[in-house]
């Protein structure tokens, strides 16, 4: 069962309202029905203006009630989930706005809302009219009974009339202009993941490497399947089907909508707007007016839609027209002096070809194949150390260090394997620019440290050494002691071990169970720094991935060495 921020999947939808109103004093119940939604100034506003009115299937929040309030909607209805309201909630919105200037229907285009709305227009005695919209441009010819289904575009819609209706324009001048809108904007969606109802289990209709191009805000199938790509052709696929269908030419001036459906997070919708952006720059279109958000969401589905209408005046101004629905989010300035190339990554990064050939001369035989050794030895433990970080931590560790294999490969060519003091500085600076964050500060503190212990020779007493500093390091600039259940376990005991040992009678392989032994016994301690720090005991249950990572790193360089030394 999917798991959602619900009390209970059945009042789900009384819940939702119930908390919309409660936290915006332009709003109240209706008397009677707590599905209809007025605004709190209603019978003011109703003694001369013109009620608007919108609503349908709950699930697509902020649609409609999140519209309700000053510059926009008079009235919300809602039904249950994905399910239309009851004509008599319709009719009850109607009764509770009546004014002498006339009440708008604004329904999105799906039968049962028709048959509701139509059915409650019928019954009511005083002046309506029922405007339908209609903008998916995702079936290619739709019948000409039922039409196109009603997406994201009904909001812009809406917010034109709200703004109309506030400055008191008659019911035929805002019919006119929405109908307008209505017949002139277009939307297309993709979806990667479809929504899950509450209390409903997690399924999809999707293999992993689909995505569905015209996916209905209830879920129903789409236009077509297509195999994921990445954001920028999603998009450009997008929108060259909506350029198509709207004769979208050079010079045009629009509206633009990227509607989030769900559960897009933040960095998606940065990517998608940048490539929206990007697209309409390269087809030299002139976007008036950006919009992005969830506006007309489908629960949680994992998807967006783009929604286009040419530009003027007066539509624009009517946008801008302020509002207090709280579901409405003003449009974004667009940087009009970005060009439309993107920027070549650029950065202060030290070149590590440049770093000049220092210290002692070592063994680059030896030294090569335990860098490819553990080259191989990072990707073969990406899933077991994302496993074990997963339980406590972010899960990244396995891959953090699949980036730093890959590093270190493209790098292979200018790294000096003769001299391990410059070696280990040119892996501590790719630890640091390419691999980032915490493990690549602590790695690169690590193996700097380490790294001027071979400033003159490098003999055993030297490598030892280097462990005690790398160890020291990590200690003092990441707050970690013995027992913390860190890395430093790890490379505590590896100190104690090598300290026991000349260069004669070292015996690596017993270093790295001595290792292989402090890792493991990390399942008995509690963490007290670090990201698993802020996890409950009984999320302590692996393993350290950290002090997992050195014991591989350890035991490569055991076996690599003892393999060395039998040739």
């Amino acid at each position: 069962m999917s798991k959602k921020f619900v009390n209970s999947p059945n009042d789900v939808v009384d819940d939702t309202l119930y908390g919309l109103v409660l936290t915006n004093c332009g709003l109240k119940f209706h008397p009677e029905i707590n599905r209809v939604i007025l605004r709190s100034d209603i019978e003011e506003y109703s003694k001369s203006k013109v009620a608007l009115i919108a609503g349908g299937g709950s699930g697509h929040e902020p649609y409609a009630a999140g519209y309700v309030g000053e510059g926009m909607l008079t009235a919300a209805v809602a039904g249950n989930l994905f399910a239309s309201p009851p004509s008599h909630y319709v009719l009850s919105a109607l009764n509770a706005t009546k004014s002498s200037s006339g009440a708008i229907l604004i329904v999105i285009n799906y039968t049962g809302d028709r048959l509701h709305f139509g059915l409650a227009a019928e019954r009511f005695s005083g002046n309506v009219k029922v405007l339908t919209i209609g903008d998916d441009v995702a079936i290619e010819n739709p019948s000409n009974r039922v039409g196109r289904r009603g997406l994201a575009g009904a909001v812009l819609a809406i917010k034109i009339a709200g703004a109309m209706a506030e400055q008191g324009k008659s019911q035929d001048e805002i019919y006119n202009l929405t109908k307008f809108v209505a017949d002139n904007v277009a939307t297309l969606g993709v979806s990667l993941y479809p929504c899950n109802l509450p209390g409903k289990r997690r399924e999809s209709h999707l293999k992993e490497d689909q995505i569905e191009i015209g996916m209905g805000i209830h879920g129903e199938p789409g236009k077509e399947k297509a195999q994921y790509t990445n954001a920028a052709k999603i998009v450009n696929d997008v929108l060259e089907t909506l350029k198509r269908k709207c004769g979208l030419q050079v010079g045009d001036q629009l509206i633009v909508m990227i509607n989030e459906l769900g559960s897009v997070c933040p960095i998606e919708m940065s990517i998608v707007s940048g490539e929206v952006v990007l697209w309409f720059k390269t087809q030299n279109m002139v976007i008036k007016r950006l919009y992005r958000g969830p506006y007309m969401t489908s629960i949680d589905a994992h998807g967006i839609s783009i929604t286009v209408l040419r530009s003027n005046d007066e539509l624009l101004t009517y946008l801008d027209y302020p509002t207090k629905a709280s579901g409405w989010i003003p449009a974004i300035n667009i940087n009009q002096f970005q060009s439309a190339s993107k920027p070549k990554a650029s950065s202060n990064n030290i070149n590590i070809a440049e770093l000049r050939p220092v210290g002692g001369i070592g063994d680059s035989d030896l030294i090569s194949k335990i860098l490819s050794n553990l080259g191989k030895a990072m990707v073969d433990s990406e899933e077991k150390l994302n496993n074990l970080d997963g339980a406590a931590g972010d899960g990244d560790c396995g891959s953090t260090f699949v980036t730093a294999s890959k590093s270190l490969e493209k790098a292979r060519s200018v790294l000096n394997i003769s001299h391990p003091q410059t070696l280990l500085q040119q892996i501590a600076l790719i630890f640091e620019q390419a691999v980032g964050g915490t493990c690549g500060a602590l790695y690169a503190l690590m193996l700097s440290s380490a790294a001027s212990c071979f400033e003159k020779e490098v003999k055993f007493e030297n490598v030892a050494e280097a462990f005690k500093k790398a160890t020291y390091a990590v200690q003092k600039y990441g707050g970690a002691k013995p027992g913390d259940r860190t890395m430093v376990d790890s490379l505590d005991a590896a100190v104690k071990a090598l300290s026991s040992y000349t260069s004669s009678k070292c015996q690596w392989s017993k270093v790295a169970q001595v290792v292989e032994d402090a890792a493991e016994k990390t399942i008995h301690q509690t963490a007290t720094v670090g990201r698993a720090s802020y996890t409950s005991k009984d999320a302590q249950t692996l393993p350290d991935a950290g002090a997992t990572a050195i014991a591989i790193w350890i035991r490569v360089i055991a076996d690599t060495i003892e393999s060395h030394s039998n040739l």
